[in-house]
């Protein structure tokens, strides 16, 4: 049987290999499409879940002043608030891979408020002494080969300013090393440059209970609701996931490209399987005359299928994992949130069963109508 299985998947090379393709290219779009999906899903976001995030109400690219800061500090159940503004420098040139995000914070209350930063504490006091100096993350530091003491030079393109700052210590997040991709500076430096204007671009909240989230967010609203710089407060998950809305509605998007692909494919590879069962009609009613019952002339006609819908899947889940993981390394300049951009079990998984399954019903279909045809039936039928 299996011999007979595999001179068959052999007799037209160039079919088989057509097939095996498109099974292919379906299994990696699918794999592709579900790794995205869970990369935005809310619940695989890295993010902390007692952190909130203050910004203005109508857009990032507006500040909030730096007044907030005390009086979001007084808020109940706020333990700290530290403050965040995107600088957005140029470093060596434009290229993507010399990208990397840059802020302006309070050295204090930036620790504090990210628990899962870690440094050495040598390296902390070594930040809060010297206005003009810099922590970095690790990933970041070996991708440019910075050390302890390298000075770079930031040209300012949102802002009027260059910036010369000099690493004094490397961080490492141990639960989420995307946050490893971006350095912190003194904000205080960047307003001295700037004239002390008094501007930040985000509030970083550390609420001390989960619980009393919604709390701080609808009280922090509600406190600025009459001023000129209204605010919006959310968690820190929901303001990554920001970022992707922008795209409109990525999960029904994805979710009917998915569905489209999978039909799509089933139906090429069931009219497939069906011409090659059609083109071995009166080779089927002979095996039958030579004792074959219906279900081995079943079993070899869907194991065919099975073999192409592995084959298919196995490669499909190789490139997709290849695609991704060259993805990640090209769009984590763009957005933080697709340097965790990864192919995982699950979704490699359904990739596999949804080939096998594909495979499995293309030659079950079509099989199970020539095994119940009788030899004389298909000895009269030509292919």
């Amino acid at each position: 049987m299996r011999k007979l299985v595999w001179r068959n998947l052999l007799r037209n090379k160039r079919r088989a290999g057509l097939t095996v393709a498109s099974l292919t290219l379906g299994v990696m779009l699918l794999c592709v499409l579900g790794a995205l999906l869970q990369t935005f899903d809310p619940a695989e976001t890295e993010a902390s879940e007692n952190r909130v995030v203050v910004r203005h109400a109508v857009s990032l690219q507006f500040d909030l002043p730096e007044a907030y800061w005390r009086r979001l500090e007084g808020l109940d159940h706020v333990e700290v608030v530290s403050p965040l503004s995107w600088f957005g420098g140029i470093y060596k040139d434009t290229r993507r891979e010399n990208f990397f995000s840059q802020f302006g914070t309070d050295p204090e209350t930036l620790l504090a408020a990210f628990e899962d930063l870690e440094i050495e504490p040598e390296a902390v006091a070594a930040w809060l002494a010297e206005r003009r100096s810099f922590i970095a993350g690790r990933a970041l530091a070996q991708k440019h080969g910075w050390e302890i003491g390298d000075e770079i030079f930031l040209q300012g393109e949102i802002y009027p300013i260059d910036l010369n700052l000099v690493l004094r210590g490397i961080f490492t997040d141990s639960q989420d090393e995307a946050q490893e991709n971006q350095i912190f500076f003194h904000r205080d430096y960047v307003e001295e440059a700037l004239g002390n204007p008094g501007q930040v671009g985000t509030f970083w909240l550390l609420v001390d209970d989960l619980e009393n989230v919604p709390a701080v967010i609808e009280a922090a609203e509600a406190m600025f609701e009459n001023s000129e710089a209204r605010v919006k407060a959310e968690t820190e998950q929901a303001f990554v996931l920001a970022f992707v809305q922008m795209m409109g509605n990525v999960e029904l998007l994805f979710g009917a490209i998915g569905f489209a692909v999978i039909v799509s494919v089933f139906l090429i590879t069931a009219n497939t399987m069906a011409m090659a069962v059609r083109e071995r009609n009166t080779e089927i009613s002979v095996l039958k005359t030579l004792g074959f019952r219906r279900g081995q002339v079943l079993g070899v006609l869907t194991a065919e299928a099975m073999v192409i819908g592995i084959v298919g899947g196995l490669l499909g889940v190789t490139l997709a994992a290849t695609l991704l993981r060259l993805a990640a390394g090209a769009l984590s300049s763009e957005l933080l949130l697709f340097q965790t951009l990864t192919l995982r079990s699950d979704v490699a998984l359904l990739g596999l069963a949804a080939a096998l399954g594909i495979g499995t019903l293309s030659g079950l279909v079509p099989g199970y109508a020539m095994a119940r045809r009788s030899v004389v039936e298909g000895l009269r039928k030509v292919a």
